[in-house]
């Protein structure tokens, strides 16, 4: 019923301005008849079902979608529901199936590390240049947007899913046969992950294109895959390698990553098709013409074109300091999860299976999170809900980890870092919405992404050297610190945005 009511208020407002119209013609048919002259003929009008069904399908289907419509990608042009029939839910499911297979997966590198670094390439190498591995794999899923983009152009979402359909699970079967270090740096690291980065790339805003209000709610979802692939992979490859070996082992999830992936690949749904380059060309032309009526008004528009440059959302104050944000956040996120197994086993003397359930009692409590989380960024603002919680992981990182001498404080401490540390994934989509806007969005998603890959390239081995010379101590408040100075960053976007303390930012 509520359905109908909006079409026919759809059509009302459809109808209003061509009656109008109609109407000055019609005064202007009576003006030539009193002149002498014979009425124009109005053009024929189609038919209105047909009118209804193109809009339909011109909202819908994104291969019908115009330049227009596109112009119109913005926060204001919200979907006629964000109910259950939103076609957006099975794009989340696809954010979902594809964060949960690549990024959750690299979670489960703390029980790969610590395997290889004791039973495979013992006196080979040590913990600073084997963390590069699961490094470079989140780096190339995360930072490859700018490169995923000029792809996803190209052959649209979809087909660059499938690129990333084959290359993950290849990763994992070349890596199961490795016999060098090196080799596993270029399979299991760097292959998985540029694999990764097409899936995810092609994948992570689609859910945004969708929903308005519940924007936060279905992020959030969304990447609660991240949560639950580490959850899930981290006891699943222990297990395998304990029963089957680890080459064994990567093959039967390599499998598994195939299978959930194709599945992601066949839901995702967009509802606006990526800017192509004709469109672009034909929008350029387009505003040539434009210009070229009037000499006076392109000479301005000349001269204003340097100073348009500067006037980007991308470069600006508040943006600039969430780059600050996005290069500093995943120090205090990755750093206690891909190190919980080496120091479970090597400080407080537990078991490799105990290490590798502590990292999935801090996905679980990662899930809660980032569900929760969500909709209170809805309620409350995403600035607010990302600052408080990234200050409150600093903190319990640089206290609690600090004096975790026992298993169950440090139990304790991966379950609140599980609550608070990887909201800026969940959220940071939204963020960068409310910062630079929907036209774009993927520009500065892109970019923020690879600052985030930096951050977490080099975070991990940074921290593994730190340990080495310096000792736990000096790590640890390292990685406290550097979030801390996260939130404060976000605290300044924050109040650059609103100086009132109590509004929703």
């Amino acid at each position: 019923m509520a359905k109908d009511q909006t079409s026919s208020k759809d059509k009302s407002l459809e109808q209003e301005p061509s009656s109008t119209l109609s109407g000055d013609h019609d005064l202007g048919n009576l003006e030539k008849a009193k002149s002498g002259d014979h009425p124009q003929q109005p053009p024929a009008t189609s038919n209105n079902n047909e009118q209804d069904s193109a809009s339909m399908k011109t909202r819908t289907d994104p291969d019908h979608i115009s330049s227009p419509d596109m112009k119109r990608f913005d926060g204001e042009d919200p979907y006629w529901t964000e109910g259950l029939k939103n076609p957006g839910w099975l794009s989340t499911a696809t954010v979902f199936l594809v964060t949960f297979s690549t990024v959750g997966f690299l979670f489960c590198w703390g029980t790969f590390q610590q395997y290889y670094l004791e039973h495979v390439y013992q006196g080979q190498t040590d913990s600073f240049r084997i963390a590069f591995v699961g490094t470079i794999g989140y780096a190339a899923v995360t930072g490859t947007g700018p490169i995923m983009s000029l792809v996803i152009r190209r052959i649209g979402y979809r087909r660059t899913m499938l690129i990333g359909n084959v290359l993950c699970p290849l990763g994992l079967f070349l890596a199961s046969a490795t016999t060098q270090l090196w080799q596993v740096y270029l399979s299991q690291g760097l292959l998985f992950g540029l694999g990764g980065g097409f899936c995810f790339n092609a994948s992570f805003i689609l859910p945004s294109q969708w929903f308005v209000r519940k924007r936060g709610l279905v992020n959030g979802v969304g990447n609660t895959g991240v949560a639950f692939g580490g959850m899930v992979f981290s006891p699943l490859a222990n297990y395998l390698i304990q029963t089957l070996g680890y080459r064994n082992a990567l093959r039967v999830m390599g499998c598994i990553v195939f299978v959930l992936l194709a599945l992601g690949t066949a839901l995702a749904r967009a509802r606006y098709p990526p800017p192509s380059r004709k469109r672009s060309n034909e929008s350029i032309v387009s505003s040539e013409e434009e210009n070229n009526n009037d000499d006076e008004k392109s000479q301005s528009n000349k001269k204003r074109r340097p100073s348009s440059w500067f006037s980007s959302p991308l470069i600006s104050i508040p943006f600039g300091l969430f780059m600050i944000f996005a290069l500093l956040a995943p120090l205090g996120y990755l750093i206690p999860f891909y190190l919980m197994p080496t120091y479970a086993t090597q400080v407080l003397g537990t078991s490799e299976s105990m290490g590798s359930s502590l990292v999935t009692i801090g996905n679980a409590a990662n899930i809660i999170c980032r569900i929760v989380l969500g909709a209170t960024a809805d309620r409350i603002g995403q600035c607010n809900t990302l600052f408080t919680t990234t200050l409150l992981s600093g903190i319990i990182t640089m206290v609690m980890w600090q004096f975790a001498t026992s298993l169950g404080v440090y139990g304790v401490y991966t379950a609140l870092v599980g609550l608070t540390a990887g909201a800026y994934i969940s959220l940071m989509p939204s963020v960068v919405a409310l910062l630079v806007g929907m036209d774009n969005l993927y520009s500065g998603v892109a970019t923020s992404w690879v600052l985030m890959s930096v951050g977490s390239l080099l975070g991990t081995p940074m921290f593994g050297l730190m340990q080495s010379n310096l000792g736990w101590t000096a790590s640890i408040q390292f990685a406290g610190a550097a979030t801390v100075v996260a939130a404060l960053s976000m605290l300044a976007i924050r109040f650059k945005l609103d100086r009132r303390p109590f509004v929703k930012i």
